[in-house]
Order: C-alpha cells, then structure tokens, then sequence
C-alpha cells in the first residue's frame, strides 16, 4: 500500500501499521415491520502509525473508535479496505500471527479476565494458545511480566477478585505483554478506574514504551488523557477522521470545528468558570441517519452553505490532516451561514 493520504506523511520505512479506506458497516434492525436499516460505523478511514509512537483516538462516543480498535486487531474483518502490518496484508497472518505482533488492552479488566483462573494462569494463556515452551516456562515468564509491570511474584497464584481494578488493569497489560508484541491497542484502559490510579497506569504505559520500544494506539474519550500519552492525535465524527495532528499543535491550535468544541468541552479545575459551553447542543447525531454533506454540518458554528451538500475530503498540508471546507483552497472567498 503506497500514497500520500495513507502514509499521512510518514516515511514508509517508518510505518508498522498502515489501514487505507476502511469500512465498516453493520445491518440494524428497526423492528418486527420496519425491516433493516445499514449502520456506517467506520466509514473510509485511512491510517499510517509510525514504529514506537502513541496514536490517540479521540472522539463521542458512538463515533466508531472502538469498531476501529476491533478491526486493527483483526478481532472484525472490514466491510472494505485493506490493513497492513510492516506492508504485509494482516489477512495473510491469521488470526495467531496477528496476536503475536498486535495485543488489546480493553476498558474494563474485570470482564476480561476468566474469575476462576489464577493471575499466572492468566498472563501465560497466550503462550499455550501460541504453544510456545512448557508449563514451568509459562509460568516463569508469567511471573517475570508480572513483576515488569509492577505486580510482585506473590500475586500469582491469586484470583482477580483478590485485585483492585488498577492491579486487574495491570494484570491486562502483563497478558498483552507477555507475546513481545510489536504493538498493543489500548481502548479506553483508564476510563473505569479512579483518578489516582490512572495517572498511574498512564505511567506505566509510558515507561513500558520506552523499555520495550512499544507502539500503542490509545482510544479515548479522555481528552486530558489523550494529551498526557499520545505523540498523534485523530479526531473521530461518525465513522471519519476530520482532523489528524502532532499532539502538542491539536492542543495548541484545533482547526476543525468539532475539534475545537471536544477541546472547549474538557472540564477546568478554575474556581468560577463553570460547566463548558461547547455549541454541540443537547443531541448526539444519528449515525443511522448521517446528514449529507459534512457529517458535522448541522452542529457547526462556522458552516458555509457548501457543508449541506458538499462532502469534505481529509486534505493534507504542513499543520497535518483536515477534513473541512474551510481549509479547502476555495474557502477563502466563502461566507459562513
């Protein structure tokens, strides 16, 4: 897979997870005489993630993140479009030979892990699944990752129940680990855990990185968050990427429209300022019901009279990705409505 889009200007020498155009639909039920309607949940995504860097994924929810997520695992096939994995189609490796080289760490880390295994069970099921050495030596590595992620040789023979959820939480991360994968796919693995122990699993996500040269993409609805960990960021709307930046310039200096009202919506700890006003309005848009034009258009405080019928391409130039009529050569002469 080649082009500029698709390598959102990274050196293809650089790329270790490249997604170009990916779709993904889901046919939707609308009652016993209402028959089906199509869901768009991803719909022409284009992605390149460079070796070692942290691509955060931000959007509502309902914008096709976590659909996304499922599909750069391989855990969801595309509808269309085409991933590849150090250039090689991620079809050709089957499902074992992406679980090598791809791991998720999902939201809740009590759901995922079986209550009547022990810990070290746990952390060294990949490897018989993989079967790679022993039982002895599953286990030993089990423990070896554990204790890499902060969780001493006497929490092996516990039950997640014994846990506190930032301790399950790291005992997701030691399962993600224990393959040596080249990336992990974090889909909201802070949200369920108090403030205190985020920071800490943020940390430790960090440091793993760096000692084990980790690529992550991190999804998230926590924009404080996002900004903590990721080098990238791209910003979700119904199914798209409307904008894709360097972390510090989305912060610094938002250019779509809905990019900027995500950032207006996080909360300040300054005593007086009260709840954010964003402009988004009270209603979430209906993906099955997408309006024409730019998807955002009905909720955009700067929409021109194009946005109601003209689809928006995600452009690329110096400052990054965006999809939107203003930044669109023709925008200069426009006048918003």
């Amino acid at each position: 897979m080649s082009g500029a889009l698709s390598t959102n200007n990274l050196p293809q020498s650089e790329i270790l997870l490249e997604a170009r155009e990916l779709t993904r639909s889901f046919s939707v039920s609308q009652g016993l005489f209402k028959g089906k309607r199509t869901l768009h949940a991803v719909n022409g995504v284009s992605l390149a993630i460079a070796k070692g860097e942290v691509l955060g994924i931000v959007g509502e929810s309902g914008c096709g993140k976590s659909t996304l997520a499922r599909m750069l695992l391989g855990l969801l096939p595309p509808s269309s479009g085409e991933i590849a994995l150090s250039g090689e189609n991620v079809g050709k490796l089957g499902r074992l030979g992406m679980a090598k080289r791809v791991q998720p760490v999902f939201q809740d880390p009590y759901s995922s892990l079986n209550p009547r295994r022990t810990i070290a069970s746990i952390v060294a099921l990949p490897l018989a699944v993989q079967g790679i050495g022993t039982a002895a030596e599953r286990r030993k590595r089990a423990i070896d990752i554990l204790e890499k992620v902060g969780l001493p040789k006497r929490f092996a023979d516990r039950y997640p129940r014994e846990l506190s959820g930032g301790q399950r939480q790291r005992v997701a991360i030691a399962r993600a680990l224990i393959l040596k994968p080249e990336m992990v796919v974090c889909d909201e693995p802070t949200s369920a855990l108090d403030v205190s122990v985020q920071s800490q699993i943020l940390n430790l996500l960090n440091d793993l990185r760096s000692e084990l040269g980790l690529t992550y993409v991190f999804i998230s609805h926590n924009l404080v968050v996002v900004e903590h960990i990721a080098t990238r960021v791209a910003v979700m709307y119904l199914g798209r990427v409307v904008e894709l930046t360097d972390t510090a310039s989305l912060f610094k200096a938002p250019r779509h429209p809905y990019t900027k009202a995500l950032l207006a919506s996080v909360l300040t700890p300054e005593p007086g300022k009260g709840i954010p006003e964003t402009g988004l309005g009270l209603t979430f848009p209906d993906p099955l019901n997408p309006p024409p034009g730019c998807p955002f258009h009905p909720r955009c405080p700067a929409k021109m009279a194009q946005c109601a019928t003209v689809t928006p391409k995600l452009r690329q130039d110096e400052s990054g990705l965006v999809a939107c009529h203003l930044y669109e050569p023709a925008a200069s002469g426009a006048t918003a409505s």
